[in-house]
C-alpha cells in the first residue's frame, strides 16, 4: 500500500531527480476516512503543498537566472506540486494538526499520479507582483488560484511547453 502525498517542488528541480524531498499528506486519522471526508483532507494537503511549493519558487534560493548573469534579472522557478505515491515505510513526521510530512529518499516518477502547475497567465501575473511589491504578493496571487492538473504521462510535454 501507498501513502499519496503531494510534493511541492518547482520545474527547474523536477527537470532533474528529485531526492530527500518532502511530500505532504493526511496523518494516519486522514488516511483512514473515507468518501467527502477523505477527499478534503487529500485536497488540504496538496494546498499546503501548493503553498509551500509558491514560497520554494520566489524564495532566492529557489531562483533561476535568466539570458543574462544580474540578479535583477532573475526569474523564479515555476511551481509544481506532484501528486505522489510514496512507500507505506517511507518515514513520516508530524507537520500540522491532521497533516504529515513524508519523506522520500528519491522520487521515482513512475510512482507519480499527476502533477498540478499554474495557468500561464497566473503564473506570469505572480512573478510581476513579486517583482513589483516582493514574494509575499506574489505567494499571495497564487493562494488565491487553481492549479491545473496534468496525468503523470505528460511530464515529457510539461517539462518541454513550460517555462
Amino acid at each position: 500500500m501507498a501513502i499519496r502525498c503531494y510534493i511541492p517542488t518547482t520545474l527547474t528541480a523536477l527537470r532533474s531527480t528529485l531526492t530527500d524531498v518532502r511530500g505532504v499528506a493526511p496523518d494516519a486519522h486522514g488516511r483512514s476516512l473515507r468518501g467527502e471526508e477523505f477527499e478534503a483532507a487529500e485536497f488540504d494537503a496538496m494546498c499546503i503543498a501548493a503553498a509551500l511549493a509558491a514560497n520554494a519558487a520566489f524564495d532566492p534560493a529557489g531562483t533561476v537566472t535568466a539570458d543574462t548573469e544580474s540578479t535583477a534579472e532573475a526569474t523564479p522557478a515555476r511551481r509544481v506540486v506532484v501528486a505522489y505515491d510514496a512507500p507505506e515505510s517511507s518515514p513520516t513526521e508530524p507537520l500540522t494538526d491532521g497533516f504529515d510530512l513524508i519523506t522520500v529518499a528519491e522520487v521515482d516518477m513512475a510512482r507519480a499520479a499527476s502533477f498540478h502547475l499554474d495557468e500561464d497567465i497566473v503564473w506570469d501575473e505572480a512573478v510581476q507582483r513579486g517583482q513589483e511589491s516582493g514574494a509575499g504578493a506574489a505567494e499571495d496571487h497564487l493562494g488565491a488560484s487553481d492549479l491545473l492538473w496534468y496525468d503523470a504521462s505528460e511530464l515529457e510535454q510539461l517539462l518541454g511547453d513550460a517555462n
